[in-house]
């Protein structure tokens, strides 16, 4: 009869902590940017005229800097003649993405016919660049960036294919601040700075920090490297990259679909705590959005409650890195519904 009662009182002393935890709010935050870094900065080029691959890529690998090429499907098989240093660029980490078959003027062809292009350039691109899958989109010409019933309807398009979407110049100012996406809409109006003449170009590190400043994300379009058009010459673009790497300790330096990712991720993510015991936490880090697609690890900073000390954290029997810091810990992990355990010191 004492060890019923016994285990009866143990159940509903154990019901309750279990309650209580899934009701205990954690003490977290999600980093607005990876690696609780200041500001993001991504480098994008448009077209793919040759000096992008032949003149800037080698210089990008030099500095471990990922960028994103923003191609002309007609553009490469008429100045490169083959794909080869596409796929070189995609291979070392750069992400290469759609600036449709044609560039056309999106404001001056039919709606359907955008769609069209989108749907086509994408097709070829992912055949023709295996490594990866086309998830982002420059607009030609910018179209698609303004505040017309057209430029909107463009837009809406772009959110059919892509996960974002970059325009031109269309903010008073040269950065994105970190609050740029209020609707799903503003995700395919990304405000870009075009480095396209001697001010713009001697302009880029001020414009850097101004965006730490803000803590927002700066995306300079590049078009001509050396040759084709608009031209920015190898020594400005070497200089450009001395400017990130001179401030690469505050900054994430990142593609453009990663940035977009996270921002994504980390705006409809929580972390929850769904049980706990004296030897640690199981905790859920999810969000809103198809995992399939969203896979970019969001940098968590959790506190510990005090005489505690984590011993390690895992998902699913696999080790999470993490850092031990005044207030507690800060972890990198993708969100799931795969519980997170945090295991503390005896």
């Amino acid at each position: 009869m004492l060890n019923r009662k016994y285990m009866l009182t143990m159940g509903l002393l154990l019901s309750c902590l279990s309650c209580f935890a899934q009701k205990q709010k954690l003490d977290y935050s999600i980093a607005p940017w990876f690696n609780n870094k200041k500001a993001a900065v991504t480098l994008t080029l448009d077209d793919g005229p040759p000096g992008q691959f032949t003149v800037a890529l080698p210089l990008l690998m030099q500095h471990h800097i990922n960028a994103t090429y923003f191609v002309t499907v007609n553009t490469i098989y008429k100045q490169l003649k083959t794909w080869d240093l596409v796929n070189k660029a995609a291979l070392a980490g750069n992400e290469i993405a759609n600036h449709c078959v044609t560039h056309p003027h999106f404001l001056k062809i039919p709606i359907d016919s955008v769609a069209i292009e989108n749907a086509e350039s994408n097709r070829l691109i992912d055949s023709l660049v295996p490594s990866q899958k086309v998830i982002t989109q420059a607009y030609p010409f910018g179209d698609g960036g303004g505040i017309t019933v057209k430029d909107s309807a463009i837009r809406r398009v772009a959110a059919k294919y892509f996960i974002g979407a970059r325009a031109t110049q269309n903010k008073p100012y040269p950065f994105n601040r970190y609050v740029f996406a209020k609707t799903d809409d503003d995700y395919y109006n990304v405000n870009s700075a075009m480095i396209a003449d001697s001010a713009s170009m001697a302009d880029f590190g001020k414009h850097i920090d101004q965006t730490l400043a803000a803590g927002g994300w700066f995306c300079p379009t590049y078009h001509g490297i050396a040759d084709g058009w608009i031209i920015t010459p190898e020594a400005v673009f070497k200089r450009h990259l001395e400017d990130i790497e001179n401030r690469r300790p505050q900054l994430w330096i990142a593609t453009f679909k990663d940035v977009v990712k996270y921002h994504r991720e980390r705006n409809s993510a929580s972390l929850k705590l769904i049980s706990q015991n004296a030897l640690g936490w199981n905790l859920v880090l999810n969000d809103t959005l198809n995992n399939k697609v969203y896979d970019h690890p969001l940098t968590v900073n959790l506190r510990i409650p005090k005489g505690k000390v984590v011993r390690a954290v895992s998902r699913k029997g696999k080790t999470i890195s993490h850092q031990t810091n005044a207030d507690g810990i800060t972890f990198n992990t993708v969100p799931s519904t795969t519980p997170i355990t945090v295991l503390f010191k005896r």
